[in-house]
């Protein structure tokens, strides 16, 4: 995600999402046609207002998100950064809490919310016109922020909260199979009942039903990868090449074994990655060990597979070498990950 860091907080990168500047100017135009409690059209200083009310909210998002952060750090999650972007705000964690952890993470955000809410909604009773104005519009936005991050349905807080009080009576792929399903139902009934009230929902029942999607297929995989090692997903068979062939050769078994890259092996050790991007337009009688990538990243046979997968996700890499010492042992892509989760998906049909 395309972005750039603004401060550091309790050991945590805040950083923007290029997205955001986009917003803010959209925010700035809304609250200045709206008029109160929504906006501050026909009031004093009304574009003054919008402009502190749109950078306001996003400073309210971002302590949304801190204080999820505060609460995983505090049960022993690693955060590795916030980042502010044009639907909001998500903290980034290295591994997703689960059961009642999970559900004290995620109301903390909402909680949060309506605290800034309650702040101003007693800021809305000042004698100052400016400042009333401002709150009276304010703590109604956080109060929005709040309920509707309370909506059961992933990738909400709600959904969370769900799934986490679920985690008590059902094991966690069931869990969360109920909290999605659930997630789903809604997100159909608003999409329809956007449709002839307001398209806002429809757009946001389509967000809301994805999202829901996308955190069960990620809860499958999770399960199926808990209780495994890289060493059991690797592909032992695999096609290495040496340094000294040339581009023009690398091509050639490209084309016959339908691979994108390949490990380079010398003399029983691996010393670097080629893929066909790396050689593209390039002369053919160029040795690939000009071309090769020598910064690795490996990992170890004995090394649990869910962290191979979070590896792939944090880097980009769609391939990632097997080793014991110096040698290699094994490959693992993104393909092989897919494949496994396929066959899960047809034993489980298969079950039934």
């Amino acid at each position: 995600m395309p972005s750039f860091r603004l401060f550091r907080v309790i050991g945590i990168d805040v950083k923007v999402h290029y997205s955001l500047f986009i917003v803010l100017l959209i925010l700035v135009w809304i609250f200045y046609i709206q008029e109160l409690p929504y906006g501050f059209r026909g009031t004093e200083y009304a574009l003054s207002l919008s402009i502190v009310a749109s950078v306001s909210l996003f400073i309210s998002v971002f302590l949304h998100e801190l204080g999820h952060s505060i609460v995983s750090k505090k049960l022993g999650y690693n955060v590795k950064e916030i980042i502010l972007f044009i639907f909001g705000g998500v903290a980034v964690l290295e591994e997703q809490p689960r059961g009642m952890k999970e559900l004290f993470v995620s109301i903390t955000g909402p909680l949060v919310s309506f605290a800034i809410a309650a702040i101003f909604y007693f800021l809305s009773f000042s004698d100052n016109s400016v400042l009333s104005n401002f709150s009276a519009v304010f703590f109604r936005i956080n109060l929005i922020i709040a309920l509707f991050n309370l909506i059961p349905a992933f990738p909400l807080d709600g959904g969370r909260v769900l799934r986490g009080l679920l985690s008590r009576y059902f094991p966690p792929d069931r869990a969360t199979s109920i909290a999605s399903e659930t997630g789903k139902a809604l997100a159909i009934f608003m999409g329809i009942f956007g449709l002839f009230y307001n398209l806002w929902l429809t757009i946001i029942a389509i967000f809301i039903y994805l999202g829901a999607g996308e955190e069960e297929k990620m809860s499958k995989l999770e399960t199926l990868l808990d209780k495994l090692k890289a060493g059991d997903i690797m592909t032992s068979d695999v096609k290495a090449v040496h340094p000294g062939i040339t581009v023009g050769e690398l091509m050639e078994l490209a084309f016959k074994s339908k691979h994108l890259g390949y490990p380079v092996v010398e003399n029983g050790e691996l010393v670097g990655m080629i893929t066909i991007h790396d050689v593209a337009g390039k002369p053919e009688n160029v040795a690939i060990r000009d071309l090769m990538s020598r910064n690795l990243v490996t990992v170890t046979p004995d090394i649990p597979a869910m962290d191979v997968f979070r590896l792939m996700n944090e880097t980009g890499i769609g391939r990632i070498p097997v080793v014991e010492g110096k040698n290699l042992v094994g490959i693992i892509t993104k393909t092989d990950l897919i494949r496994l989760m396929q066959i899960q998906e047809v034993l489980r049909v298969g079950r039934k």
